[in-house]
């Protein structure tokens, strides 16, 4: 069975988006960027597309998020 991904964040700028992925990977949370490479090639199009997106695993994600708030990536704001 597939594990199903569920997106946290969505970032304009990837030095943002690799710096919350590192935080969260160092706590061991799994992480995935999706639309990565088209930013990387066409650094326009992601906001076309609405940014590059962070995921993690579905059972993941409450924790992940939490994190991302206490590590100041994110504001409680952002989730409401």
């Amino acid at each position: 069975m597939q594990e199903k991904l569920v997106t946290i964040k969505v970032f304009t700028f990837l030095p943002e988006l690799y710096m919350a992925k590192s935080f969260l990977e160092s706590e061991e949370i799994m992480c995935f960027v999706k639309d990565e490479i088209i930013s990387q090639v066409l650094p326009l199009v992601p906001t076309i597309f609405g940014g590059v997106k962070l995921q993690v695993r579905e059972e993941d994600a409450e924790k992940a998020i939490q994190l991302l708030i206490e590590g100041g990536f994110a504001k409680s704001e952002d989730y409401e």
